[in-house]
């Protein structure tokens, strides 16, 4: 049995842990009091419980305090509805849903501090970008590996602030907490109310992560410097945008990661550029990559455990990671979209990613998703839902100029508003076939 103390006795007990006053030692003492409160509950090891994801003291307190007592927690995300959040619970049957924090706190303290590092500990559903998401299972294990590896590439210092910029429900979010943590950094949960420039320059952090969205929403503000290293990841990034922020004197990581490996395998400062796609370089350390049949094979100490609780391991060494990808002996890996996006048009492979790419270099589109719409003649033609202030007739009349036509939508609509970063293409598309003909006229 691997154990190791708690990422909250790593930092200074006087250090912020969590902004904007919460010290390591005063987050360590609200984790006991909670571990105390789980204990009296008969709750025990390897059963679960179910936690909304609010970024703040109570919830990172629950989230250790179970972990301590080899707990599982499934992270749910906050905005689900009730209805919703009954759905994902049933295919995972937790113990416990803690929809009221407050009552786990009282006076009482639990002293102690080992983790196990073995058993499933946690419980993330994955995008579900292209179909239903999946609860994956994570030891912690797994989880520290990535969040030490990517802090020690980072050069990260116990006096570093990182800015929780994603929700704590998503891979990324929770990567942003453990890097800290692990490092002896503070988190600093983002002030939504603010606009995107002081969001971030308010937090005076070293670190934010932000998927490409996000990064468009901050070029669109007016900001004269900011000194934050900002790891852009979840999507692809159109080279317009990264070099509109470069001039900005913006400091971009390029990432890619995934769920099921806990987050980032690849991360550089310097992507080389080609066809618009970006080329990142090699893995981190303990990651190992290899490409077949144009996928994306990935293995390594941060891989998942399985989908489910219990877990069932899809996989052996390798997991597939849906991912199409290219290699260049000097730049790397670049990906260039997803498996199982692609589809054909009157004999022509599309992958969606391509267009959306070309979409996204024009001026003043935030979103792109581009999504097959059935056609008699084709079998599919190419349909684009985007987020943008040009008129569509705009978009397509600069996409004609350097995109075959056979890969120029045939349509365009407006992407429905949505808290989620990462649309469900699944859904588009029923959409956009119940409701669109091919001749652009609605069906209802």
């Amino acid at each position: 049995m691997a154990e190791r103390l708690c990422p909250l006795s790593v930092g200074e007990k006087k250090a912020i842990a969590l902004a904007p006053s919460h010290t390591y030692a005063a987050l360590d003492n609200l984790t006991g009091r909670a571990v105390h409160q789980l204990c009296s509950l008969g709750l025990k090891k390897g059963d679960c419980i179910a936690l909304p994801s609010h970024a703040n003291e109570r919830t990172v307190a629950l989230l250790f305090a179970a972990w301590r007592l080899s707990l599982i927690v499934a992270l749910i995300s906050p905005g689900l509805p009730p209805a919703g959040i009954q759905k994902r619970l049933q295919e995972i049957h937790p113990r416990l849903l803690i929809d009221d924090t407050s009552r786990f706190f009282a006076e009482s303290f639990d002293e102690r501090r080992e983790l196990d590092l073995d058993p499933i500990a946690l419980l993330l559903l994955t995008s579900g970008s292209s179909g239903d998401a999946k609860w994956a299972a994570f030891t912690l294990s797994q989880l520290f590996e990535s969040a030490e590896t990517v802090a020690h590439t980072l050069g990260a210092q116990p006096e570093d602030r990182w800015l929780l910029s994603l929700p704590l429900h998503h891979v990324g979010g929770l990567g942003v907490l453990l890097r800290a943590f692990c490092s002896g950094g503070t988190v600093v949960p983002e002030d939504k109310q603010l606009p995107y420039p002081e969001r971030i320059e308010s937090a005076h952090a070293r670190y934010a992560s932000l998927v490409p969205t996000q990064l468009f929403r901050l070029m669109q503000c007016d900001f004269q410097t900011i000194s934050t290293q900002l790891l852009i990841g979840g999507a692809p990034i159109a080279q317009n945008l990264y070099d509109r922020a470069i001039k900005k004197n913006l400091q971009l990581l390029l990432t890619y990661g995934l769920t099921e490996m806990s987050s980032t395998l690849f991360l550089t400062s310097r992507p080389v550029w080609n066809n618009q796609i970006p080329y990142l370089g090699h893995p981190l350390p303990c990651r190992q990559v290899k490409i077949f049949q144009d996928e994306l094979l990935v293995s390594g100490a941060s891989l998942f455990s399985g989908y489910g609780n219990p877990p069932q391991r899809p996989f052996t060494d390798w997991f597939s990671s849906g991912d199409c990808a290219i290699y260049h002996e000097e730049y790397g890996f670049a990906i260039i979209g997803r498996k199982d996006f692609q589809f054909i048009s009157g004999g022509e492979n599309i992958q969606p990613e391509e267009i959306e790419i070309a979409i996204l270099s024009c001026p003043n589109v935030e979103q792109a998703i581009v999504v097959p719409l059935d056609d008699e003649e084709f079998g599919t033609r190419p349909m684009a839902f985007v987020k943008t202030s040009l008129s569509h007739h705009q978009i397509l009349h600069y996409l004609s100029t350097f995109l075959p036509k056979f890969k120029i939508p045939i349509t365009l609509a407006e992407l429905p508003d949505s808290d989620n970063f990462k649309p469900n293409r699944a859904q588009l598309i029923q959409f956009a076939n119940k409701n669109y003909h091919i001749n652009k006229t609605l069906k209802h």
